[in-house]
């Protein structure tokens, strides 16, 4: 059943609006809320929870992780979640992404895949797929997405004792010939399985990546095309994902979708939206910037990545978004959001497969440019000529 999505254009104003949404860090509780950029929960090793499952009802967990990767190595032993869809976003630097659904791994019917994911890059793990990641630049930022909310609880539990070794690891295949298994935290490895991590500790990640990738599938050599189910790893690069124009408010929206519920089975979407500044409209005291109400049924996150959003939420005071920032708000619950610098961008979450990336797409028309259209402007002056 499709979930309705209700829009309109209002002005900026809200009447009445006395609370401000800017919280110190994640709440433990559904509430709408803003954070500044490195604002959280926060845990050793440079991983800060803008939005857990306790503050977005369940719907949806983003994590921020800070951390140099000049080192190398794995971030994580190789595993599979049954229940959680994990989605991989780079922020800046470089990560390597490895996935490999593990039916298709068990039965050799599939190949491996790798990609080196910079800045606006994704890898998107559906559950039953094995993977693992390594961060490759000193100042790295990945931005997790874990679906259901919940997984959190894992990095929160899990303690700062030395990782359990893995059995026979060593050269020698045995006996006291053992290494730690990273990113266990000092769990036991048969312990894992209640937190949903599935250690498969037979793939051996490849090491054969020219010019960003190995296995099937583009990258930046051609278009990154969604699949039609989460039957695979799915790979968007920068700009070269499938791209939707929206004019929607009487502004324009680009729609760039990592995934949507048709890939996840309605359970989230993910993507980006690059925005215009919306009509001016001229009245009393000047110009009044509109912004483009809405009224979801799921709950809504935006990360802000370029320019400047102006966000309010019924009932509370409007705010203004920078480079880092979050805002969530849950569903039901009507808030609006206009840009007031030129391609503004920002990443989104939605906790269902019809919020509102789906609205948007739904009224907009397919787009091949990582530009929305640009008019000339009026009342242009020369400047001043030179005599020489």
């Amino acid at each position: 059943m499709l979930l309705p999505l209700f829009i309109l254009v209002a002005t900026a104003s809200l009447a009445n609006a006395a609370t401000t949404l800017w919280v110190d860090t994640t709440p433990q509780s559904l509430r709408p809320y803003a954070l500044k950029k490195g604002r959280g929960i926060k845990l050793p090793g440079g991983n800060t929870f803008p939005v857990t499952g306790n503050s977005s009802g369940n719907a949806f967990c983003i994590l921020n992780t800070n951390a140099d990767g000049s080192a190398g190595g794995a971030g994580v032993f190789p595993h599979v979640h049954k229940k959680t869809y994990e989605n991989f976003y780079t922020v800046k630097g470089r990560v390597q992404l490895w996935g490999q659904n593990l039916d298709t791994y068990l039965s050799n019917s599939s190949i491996q895949q790798t990609r080196i994911l910079g800045q606006g890059d994704i890898g998107a793990i559906p559950f039953n797929t094995i993977h693992t990641f390594s961060l490759l630049e000193p100042d790295t930022q990945l931005t997790g997405v874990l679906v259901p909310g919940g997984f959190e609880e894992f990095f929160f539990n899990r303690n700062v004792s030395p990782s359990p070794p893995i059995p026979g690891s060593g050269s020698g295949g045995g006996g006291g010939d053992e290494t730690p298994l990273p990113g266990a935290g000092g769990f036991n490895i048969s312990d894992l399985g209640k937190w949903d991590v599935y250690p498969q500790l037979d793939f051996v990640p490849r090491r054969d990546v020219v010019n960003g990738k190995a296995g099937p599938g583009n990258w930046y050599d051609g278009p990154n095309e969604l699949p039609s189910n989460m039957a695979a790893p799915i790979w968007v690069a920068r700009n070269r994902g499938p791209k939707w124009l929206s004019n929607q408010g009487g502004r324009y929206q680009i729609v760039t979708p990592f995934v949507t519920g048709q890939q996840t089975n309605g359970t989230f979407s993910q993507g980006t939206i690059t925005l215009r500044p919306g009509p001016v409209a001229e009245g009393g005291s000047g110009t009044t910037e509109k912004r483009m109400w809405v009224r979801s049924e799921v709950a809504t996150a935006f990360m802000m990545e370029e320019g400047q959003l102006e966000v309010a939420v019924e009932g509370y005071e409007s705010v203004s978004l920078i480079d880092g920032d979050v805002v969530f708000v849950p569903g039901n619950t009507s808030f609006a959001y206009g840009a007031t610098a030129e391609f503004t961008k920002f990443m989104y979450v939605t906790g269902g497969g019809w919020g509102l990336d789906y609205q948007l797409m739904a009224n907009a028309k397919p787009w091949n440019s990582a530009f929305y259209p640009q008019e000339e402007g009026s009342g242009v002056k020369r400047g001043m000529l030179l005599r020489i």
